[in-house]
């Protein structure tokens, strides 16, 4: 063999494995671009913002006693009102779709979503209960609102959640009910440390402080109830939400209050309860109305102070002398009997107890209410210095009526002329 031939075998032997090294540019093909790899890749996102996002409100929450119920739920691929990619049937994350039941099982329910789109909804993404029996939750046929959850199952069906929905339509409620100044229903659930748990869609928490306008002692008995509150805080990022039954309560109150106030008018007479004592009178509460029955209102006789008289808590008889509507206003007497100075004749002598002593006299209570004044001029025909040298406390004496001043109140008396006839 010439040399030449063995040089052009030399370089047909190195060349030969070139073509060898053609089925390694299969590796260069897209392979990353199959979609086996991306599922690998992209399907735990999803997953991994659940386990990261979801625990927030539960964290919020644990003052309520109480563990989130949709803790374990899948959140869709972007939060709500956030840009989500899209799913199989150009379908986003968080999307609320309605489909009638096509088919339903123990485990899960078949939703035709229209278009041919079949969707799931199984137990865990139902309610509250994860092994609750489905067959008896719904009918064929009955249309059914699902939040979409951003994949689908083995078979190809949109998976989706009627809790999440329910959850993102009671957000969606609640604050509306906080801009509009309204109301919420909702179940009381559980006690729970501080307060309540109520679900209205989510889960709330009203405080003790919070519940009704008196204080409540036995919580356990509204359990089970339903209420209406009003909204005080809601945060649904951290799925915080506090409310206010007793604002319901209140306002309830304040509009059967103008009501009866309507029906009242001067003269009318009640039985109401002693709410508040001020230093210029006692606040009286009638069915829902307060009337203020001034210090001079509330007896016969001089009240320096309400509590002479009344306590907080007590039901006393009022009689109404006049209603300032435009202002709510109600003032209230407790002077029910005629005035026990009409019954007193100048001129008249009757016995009284000597109540107090003074510098310039004794004050002697002459009848239930009236208390009238013996100046020390009028105590004896002698000089007297001091009414202790004449009368004690507690005494009984003979008196004579000088003078009587109903606008006043006062009383003049006279033991010297009393005496002498």
């Amino acid at each position: 063999m010439s040399e030449a031939e063995t040089t052009v075998e030399s370089e047909t032997a190195e060349v030969e494995p070139e073509p060898a090294a053609e089925p390694e540019a299969v590796v260069e093909e897209p392979k990353p671009e199959t979609t086996e790899p991306e599922a690998a890749t992209e399907e735990p996102e999803p997953v991994a913002e659940a386990a990261t996002e979801e625990p927030e409100p539960v964290a919020e929450a644990e003052p309520t006693g109480e563990t989130d119920k949709t803790a374990s739920e899948p959140k869709p691929e972007a939060p709500p009102g956030e840009p989500a990619a899209a799913t199989v049937d150009g379908l986003t994350g968080g999307t609320i779709v309605s489909g009638s039941v096509k088919t339903k099982a123990t485990h899960e329910i078949e939703l035709d979503l229209g278009g041919g789109r079949i969707g799931v909804i199984s137990q865990r993404y139902w309610g509250d209960d994860p092994a609750v029996d489905l067959t008896r939750e719904c009918v064929l046929g009955e249309v059914i609102n699902a939040a979409v959850l951003v994949r689908e199952d083995h078979k190809g069906r949109i998976v989706l959640s009627r809790l999440w929905a329910m959850q993102q339509i009671a957000w969606v409620n609640v604050a509306r009910a906080a801009a509009a100044n309204e109301a919420v229903t909702g179940t009381i659930t559980a006690v729970v440390k501080g307060g309540l748990s109520c679900d209205v869609g989510v889960r709330g928490f009203i405080p003790s402080s919070l519940i009704d306008v008196e204080p409540v002692e036995n919580l356990q008995a509204l359990v089970g109830r339903e209420v209406q509150c009003k909204v005080v805080e809601a945060d649904q990022v951290s799925g915080r939400l506090v409310l206010s039954r007793k604002a319901v309560v209140r306002a309830e109150q304040r509009k059967a209050a103008k009501a009866f106030m309507e029906t009242m008018s001067a003269g009318d007479e009640y039985t109401g309860k002693v709410v508040d004592l001020q230093d210029f009178g006692a606040f009286v509460d009638i069915n829902g109305v307060r009337g203020l029955v001034h210090t001079t209102e509330m007896a016969w006789k001089r009240v320096q102070h309400p509590s002479e008289v009344v306590s907080v808590g007590d039901e006393v008889q009022v009689r109404v002398k006049s209603i300032q509507k435009p202002k709510q206003r109600v003032n209230l007497t407790m002077k029910l009997t005629a005035d026990p100075l009409g019954q007193l004749e100048v001129g008249a002598v009757i016995t009284g107890r000597v109540t107090r002593l003074v510098d310039f006299g004794a004050f002697v209570a002459v009848a239930d209410d009236i208390e009238g004044l013996v100046h020390i001029t009028e105590m004896a025909e002698y000089r007297v210095y001091h009414p202790e040298e004449i009368v004690l406390p507690g005494e009984e004496v003979w008196v004579k009526v000088l003078a009587v001043d109903r606008k006043r109140r006062r009383v003049d008396l006279s033991i010297s002329q009393a005496i002498a006839g």
